[in-house]
């Protein structure tokens, strides 16, 4: 492995960090423009106060970016990338389980969570193979 440990890791999270970047501003910025992920009575849900959730969701998705580009330039453990893991995991089991039990998200909410649950398989992939 020798040098290619570190590269593998700074591109698993400045992908992770750039992904979550996108949904992030989008979320702080343009909420509207989540409504491509919901059913129609996910977007007649729609009220000032579900935008102000938006917002705050997506300065959250902002931190956790910042937090993976910098995690990006560091030699990290292989505690972090199982927690890094976990974090896509849990993002993964919100989305599954906001499709399954709300009427608010259509079919395409599917591609952020198998992207993050894709996350999941790189960052335990990368953590076995760690000292």
């Amino acid at each position: 492995m020798g040098n290619d440990k570190p590269k593998s890791t700074k591109v698993y999270f400045i992908a992770m960090a750039a992904f979550w970047l996108v949904f992030g501003i989008i979320t702080t910025f343009y909420p509207a423009l989540m409504n491509m992920f919901q059913t129609e009575t996910g977007i007649s849900a729609v009220t000032n106060y579900s935008n102000h959730i938006w917002r705050h969701d997506g300065f959250d998705i902002i931190a956790i970016s910042v937090l993976l580009f910098a995690l990006s330039r560091e030699t990290v453990s292989r505690n972090i990338l199982r927690a890094t893991a976990i974090v896509a995991l849990l993002v993964t089991i919100a989305i599954i389980s906001s499709m399954l039990t709300t009427p608010y998200w259509n079919m395409l909410f599917l591609i952020p969570g198998v992207s993050c649950f894709a996350f999941v398989i790189w960052g335990f992939m990368l953590a076995a193979k760690a000292r």
